[in-house]
């Protein structure tokens, strides 16, 4: 026979789908008619940007492109030019599952690039980056709480999760004029633009999420053509944004989320301007899980007193998120030009790497890396750059057991000093942020199945048996061979805990006796 089994939804959220697509890039770039030939080629990069991103019943779609661009100096004055292109791609994938209400996040990284010229107008540019997918959605489970039956035997446990009370992403965008100030130099031309999105404060509002934000703007860009005059440019633009989240409350907790998911900085003729007026326009997207810690007691085994009996079980994960990251990394480190002195630094700027939070010997470690980048004029005036990779770790908190995270690393800010002829001190400021969530693994009955054809074995002849019990033993382990409760040999004993602290004699009812160990 089965017997009945009462069940407890439990509702968390949960990773639906996972992939990494590589895309290859494979670009022939020929300058536009307006930039002057290459004399040499100081940096490639390729910058994926995400254009779109939905999900249509079960079908995955995003949309992107791969902006190149070549930092080099010209052939005709010397200075520093900036040519780019962009070249699309698309990914496309059927998901297990029609998601509920499901958010899509995207990590992108760089896996190579090699970039040789061709002509002085001509570049071949070859390479890979890995777009990393994750849909996120509620996951339903259906946790066994008790089982019907007075000769049943149940062991229970009480586990803390958090519970998905709802999920939501929001797309934006923010739109705003740079300004270089009353006195700044005028941009004629942007060689190099990094925006960084950052959280400042998050509040609820009449049942909604007023979030609000900052983006830090830096470009490296040319005030006069014709000189091929440098200068940078830090900007900060303030934003906010009313998100309805579902399933806002008052004991809940919002993990936010924010990405830039593509940006552009464009140079516009405006009435009443003598110069072009940089333009930012930046598409944001803010992703919003409301949390709220409860527990569920679950029974984890079962027996019965009177019958064999079959027990099923499943293995799951239940998630508790422990620990809202905010962690400001600053690393100094020093950057060596072997071949060349420095006169003047022009710019320094910091590449975001991968960043993971794993478990290490019962501690939280956050690792991650990121790349130093050095444009700097020698001793005779000519412009030289380099770079170098830097790794970071922190020790967050203490863990017990499996973890998962969710971390986003962003240079907020870097600086420098010259500390030799050939040499300079780089400090970087890195802002990690994110969840940690420690994971309960449980194993829990799902059907318990008794064979009334086969009862248990039982010793007629005794009513009391003494058992010599070996220290540690489980006394679960002990009343289920004797077909006994757990309780009845903790009350019959004066026992307080599961396992035994002792060798010692305890007194078991007649029932099973296993040979060897027992006399009546």
């Amino acid at each position: 026979m089965d017997y009945a089994v009462k069940t407890d939804r439990v509702c968390t959220a949960g990773t639906i789908y996972s992939s990494s697509s590589e895309q290859t890039v494979d670009a022939d770039l020929k300058l536009p008619d307006y930039c002057p030939d290459i004399q040499k080629i100081l940096k490639c990069r390729v910058t994926p940007q995400i254009m779109s991103k939905n999900i249509v019943g079960d079908r995955l779609e995003i949309e992107g492109v791969s902006i190149v661009s070549v930092i080099y100096i010209d052939a005709i004055k010397n200075s520093v030019r900036c040519a780019e292109q962009s070249y699309p791609f698309e990914i496309t994938a059927n998901l297990p599952t029609t998601p509920q209400s499901a958010v899509i996040s995207t990590d992108i990284r760089i896996s190579y690039l090699n970039c040789r010229a061709l002509s002085p107008r001509r570049l071949n540019i070859h390479g890979a980056f890995t777009v990393c997918v994750k849909v996120l959605d509620r996951v339903d489970r259906h946790i066994c709480t008790h089982i019907k039956g007075d000769d049943i035997e149940q062991k229970k446990a009480t586990v803390d999760y958090s519970s998905l009370k709802g999920l939501t992403q929001q797309q934006f965008t923010v739109t705003e004029a740079i300004e270089t100030g009353q006195n700044g130099p005028a941009v004629q031309a942007v060689v190099r633009c990094d925006i960084r999105a950052v959280t400042k404060e998050n509040s609820v509002v009449s049942g909604k999420l007023m979030y609000k934000g900052e983006l830090l703007i830096k470009l490296l860009y040319l005030s006069d053509l014709d000189s091929g005059k440098l200068e940078t440019l830090e900007y900060n633009i303030p934003f906010s944004q009313v998100i309805a989240v579902e399933g806002i409350g008052d004991s809940c907790e919002l993990a936010v989320r924010a990405e830039i998911m593509n940006s552009e900085v464009t140079l516009r003729n405006e009435i009443g301007f003598d110069n072009p007026l940089p333009v930012l326009t930046a598409r944001l997207c803010v992703t919003v899980l409301s949390l709220e810690k409860q527990d569920t007691m679950l029974v984890t085994d079962c027996y019965s007193t009177s019958y064999k009996t079959e027990c099923e079980q499943k293995n799951c994960s239940l998630p508790l998120m422990t620990m809202m990251l905010s962690e400001s990394v600053v690393e100094k480190s020093n950057v060596d030009f072997t071949d060349s002195s420095i006169s003047r630094v022009i710019d320094v700027w910091c590449e975001k790497g991968a960043a993971v939070c794993e478990s290490v010997k019962g501690k939280a470690l956050l690792r991650g890396k990121y790349n130093i980048c050095v444009l700097a004029k020698d001793s005779e005036g000519t412009v030289i750059y380099t770079e170098r990779t830097m790794e970071y770790s922190r020790e967050l908190k203490t863990v017990n057991g499996e973890i998962e995270s969710f971390v986003s690393p962003e240079c907020i800010s870097s600086s420098y000093r010259i500390s030799g002829d050939k040499r300079i001190e780089v400090r970087a400021e890195l802002l990690v942020t994110g969840e940690l969530y420690e994971l309960t693994e449980i194993s829990g009955v799902t059907r318990v199945t008794a064979d009334e054809s086969c009862p248990n074995e039982t010793d007629k002849n005794a009513s009391l048996i003494l058992y010599y019990a070996r220290k540690g033993e489980d006394i679960w382990t002990i009343a289920r061979e004797h077909s006994t409760s757990a309780e009845f040999v903790r009350d019959e004993n004066d026992l307080d805990s599961d396992l035994l602290p002792e060798d010692m004699m305890i007194i078991l009812p007649g029932g099973r006796v296993p040979a060897g160990n027992s006399r009546s």
